[in-house]
């Protein structure tokens, strides 16, 4: 059963495609495995190429007459070695 309406998943979905195929998803892409009011937990697979992404939350409201693009949130910095010195020196300051 797939509660979203296919307008709305090309939108959300339009600045994203497969990292390996490069194709769009589609709402078939998108298999519903709980729900919980208008937070969803889905998985999330690329139709033409098979590759399985995993879960995914998506906050969704059918009643809703326009859906926001979903976009990329990219990880912090990797820890440097100055921010180890850094820390090292803030507990020994703080014995």
């Amino acid at each position: 059963m797939n509660e979203f309406v296919s307008k709305d998943i090309k939108n959300l979905f339009q600045n994203l495609c497969c990292s390996r195929c490069k194709n769009d998803f589609t709402s078939d892409s998108i298999i519903i495995k709980e729900r919980e009011g208008d937070i969803y937990i889905c998985n999330l697979t690329c139709q033409v190429c098979g590759k399985n992404f995993g879960n995914i939350v998506l906050r969704y409201n059918q009643k809703s007459e326009m859906h926001k693009a979903l976009e990329i949130i990219d990880c912090p910095a990797p820890i440097s070695s100055d921010d180890v010195i850094d820390a090292h020196l803030f507990i020994k300051k703080m014995k």
